[in-house]
């Protein structure tokens, strides 16, 4: 198209560079233009990474530009003398370019021929852009004979097709250049431009890795990028390429294998050839659909090491957080055993599971033949030992759809839950009647009727029997609620009831004159509300160590003499849980030795011992009643 002089600037005195359009371009009315806009797109830049540009003329039928003289070699020159470039030096002869190309796109100008022979490596290292000889501006006119102007294995699809150019085909060729830096090639080969152009627009570019293994996977990407086929699926401005670009700068290794470099001859000028019609693009076979595994694979791969490897750790985070809440504290030394609760309203579950210091999920399901509301099933299941606050996961039936549905066991719920219960399963609450019992607490459900798990119909009215305490029992319950203080001394038997909600009422045996420290609660007792009243002794005061039922003998021995003895007791029938309590005092103080819940009719039989004066007491349901010295 031109040829390059250099010359000598009489005027200024220094070296300059002269394009002198060929002669047998010089009646080509389009070449010219194109020449002309040469100088008229540089000399509106101004820019460190662009050749300058000093006078543009005629004379004598020639057609000529004054320019830079700039020492040193093109791109290529030194791509074929030191072979495909490190990785780190490919991306910042990306940024020079970039940043010409950027200033370029800036001023509506579009190279339309970036390629390694139009880039200027200077001596002291500097890239410079060249070569703005088919540079077009963004918005003028296509050129009338469609005609495609440009280097053919640096060809945009877009270019070779004769289709719409914008600043996008400059992005597709600077992709290619990068390819050819960091793998001593260009992607694409074949005897005639025309082949070469067809496989810019239809073939699928050779991954750069497959011939410098070194290439990180987040460069490749951007290189593929730049290369789309469709214009907008590639990077939308210069700017947009280079902030990707050097977010890839972290994942470099500047030690690069040699890559496998076939030589060979390749015209790489600007040439002029006719567009490629659609009809001369064979039909693209179709293609195999991958399946899952292999597009998970892939899209794995097409992250760098460090991103996977960050996912990698967030994943094992997750996991491990989802594994510290759902089995317990780590650290806790404490060992529980899970209940067993299936078969239960969930309600009640729930409550067994959470005094045992479990978490609970839920999970419902459809059933026909568990009532709705009972549990299923449970993991861990009964008799496990596990951590506390480990979760619980149960499985609830949620009943069935039909028109019959199975009757839940209410037993044991309050008013409330069973009505909402049953207005889930579309049944109601009938008759309700009030009944006292020992076994069941004030307000829930004795009995039901009909029965679980019988079927009945939807909309049948369930008749209810509920617990209603007396007085009496109900401030007896009060009294079972409160703290067990037995045993504590005085002092700390207030600071236990306090923190419970409780107040001492009445203190009986307490003297004034002796340390209020050193009295030791015996029994407790229910007062008016929140109050409870207390019995206290003083360990080792002669009070407390009255003759007992074996004599004064017990009295009159040396202080320190170990004494031994049995303690038999009968659980007096009727309620299934009594509390029962044994304390012994001697001269070394109070202790509680036993302290259970046992049924009536249980008989215990207790070995005690104690130093000194050795007093053993009793205690049923919170009431004395047995009183001896050993």
């Amino acid at each position: 198209m031109a040829s390059v002089y250099k010359a000598q600037d009489i005027l200024l005195d220094r070296i300059v560079a002269v394009k002198v359009l060929h002669a047998k371009y010089g009646d080509d009315h389009d070449f010219v233009v194109r020449f002309r806009q040469e100088a008229q797109a540089a000399a509106k830049l101004s820019h460190p990474n662009i050749v300058n540009i000093y006078d543009v003329g005629y004379d004598e039928n020639v057609h000529y530009i004054v320019m830079e003289f700039v020492r040193g070699e093109t791109l290529k020159e030194y791509i074929e003398k030191h072979g495909h470039l490190p990785i780190n030096t490919s991306i910042q002869i990306a940024f020079n370019i970039g940043e010409a190309l950027e200033n370029a796109h800036a001023n509506g100008i579009v190279h339309c021929d970036i390629k390694p022979h139009n880039i200027l490596v200077t001596e002291t290292g500097r890239i410079k852009v060249a070569d703005f000889g088919i540079a077009r501006a963004v918005n003028s006119v296509e050129n009338s004979d469609r005609t495609v102007l440009g280097s053919v294995h640096y060809f945009s699809p877009e270019q070779a097709s004769g289709g719409h150019i914008d600043e996008r085909t400059d992005i597709y060729s600077l992709g290619v250049v990068m390819y050819e830096m960091m793998t001593g090639i260009v992607p694409f080969e074949g005897d005639t431009a025309i082949s070469i152009a067809l496989k810019h627009v239809q073939d699928d570019i050779p991954l750069p890795t497959k011939y410098n293994r070194r290439i990180p996977r987040l460069v490749e990407q951007v290189i593929l990028k730049a290369m789309s086929k469709n214009p907008d699926d590639r990077f939308q401005s210069i700017g947009e390429m280079m902030s990707e670009l050097r977010l890839s700068q972290g994942f470099i290794n500047t030690n690069g294998a040699r890559p496998i470099i076939s030589k060979g001859t390749y015209n790489f000028g600007t040439q002029k050839i006719q567009p490629i019609k659609e009809k001369e693009l064979p039909e693209e076979a179709p293609k195999k659909k991958k399946n899952i595994f292999t597009r998970f694979m892939d899209s794995i791969s097409n992250h760098s090491q460090k991103t996977i490897i960050i996912g990698m750790l967030g994943v094992f985070l997750v996991a491990f957080v989802w594994a510290f809440f759902s089995f317990g504290n780590f650290w806790s030394t404490e060992d529980i055993t899970v209940p067993n609760v299936t078969g239960k309203q969930v309600e009640i579950a729930r409550k067994i599971l959470k005094d045992k210091k479990l978490d609970v999920s839920v999970k419902e399901v459809e059933s026909e033949e568990v009532p709705v509301g009972e549990v299923v099933a449970q993991t861990p299941s009964g008799g496990a030992v596990v951590k506390a606050n480990r979760t619980i996961y149960l499985t609830v039936s949620k009943g069935n759809k039909g028109e019959q549905v199975l009757m839940p066991d209410l037993r044991s719920l309050t008013l409330e839950e069973a009505e909402s219960k049953l207005k889930e399963i579309g049944l109601s609450v009938g008759k309700v009647t009030y009944k006292e019992s020992a076994q069941y607490a004030d307000g829930t459900i004795i009995s039901q009727s009909p029965a679980s798990p019988k079927k009945v119909d939807k909309g049948t009215k369930v008749n209810l029997v509920v617990c209603r305490k007396s007085e009496a029992e109900k401030a007896a319950e009060a009294a079972n609620e409160a703290p067990n203080t037995s045993g504590m001394t005085l002092e700390e038997a207030e600071k236990a009831l306090e923190s419970a909600g409780y107040s001492v009422g009445s203190v009986a045996n307490l003297d004034a004159s002796k340390d209020s420290s050193q009295a030791v609660i015996t029994a407790q007792a229910a007062g008016d509300g929140k109050v409870v009243n207390l019995t206290v002794e003083y360990p080792g005061s002669q009070n407390s160590q009255s003759t007992g039922s074996d004599g004064s003998a017990n009295n009159q021995e040396p202080a320190g003499t170990p004494h031994y003895g049995t303690v038999n007791i009968s659980v007096p029938a009727g309620a299934s849980n009594q509390h029962v309590q044994i304390i012994v005092s001697d001269d070394n103080g109070s202790r509680v030795v036993y302290d259970r819940n046992q049924s009536g009719g249980d008989n215990i039989s207790k070995s005690v011992s104690g130093t000194g004066k050795t007093r053993v007491k009793v205690y049923i349901n919170n009431s004395l009643v047995q009183d001896q010295y050993i």
